[in-house]
């Protein structure tokens, strides 16, 4: 999760949308210890919420998916669906980004 998320703001200027108050060196300069902590507080709280129950809390985990649905994880209309729903979170993320003037 980790991984991805700074490879997520790692591209082009999204490291812009991190937080309002921070120059691109106080970005670059951040533990990973820091940005765990944001990714908790940004998108794995939203996926928790928007998820309808398919994202929960469990102890050692920053994101776990309901146990009922550990059969089909490799199932690959399952991998392909959950990609779809990414891929468009990202397509929404870059629209109303731009079309906000950001």
């Amino acid at each position: 999760m980790l991984e991805a998320w700074k490879r997520f703001f790692d591209h082009g200027t999204n490291w812009k949308d991190f937080s309002a108050d921070i120059s691109y060196d106080e970005y670059k300069a951040m533990t990973g210890k820091q940005h765990l902590s944001k990714v908790k507080s940004m998108p794995i709280k939203f996926l928790k919420a928007s998820g309808k129950g398919f994202f929960l809390e469990k102890e050692g985990y920053a994101l776990a998916i309901r146990e009922d649905l550990g059969e089909v994880i490799g199932n690959e209309a399952f991998k392909k669906h959950m990609k779809d729903i990414l891929e468009y979170r990202t397509v929404e993320y870059y629209r109303r980004r731009y079309a906000e003037g950001k």
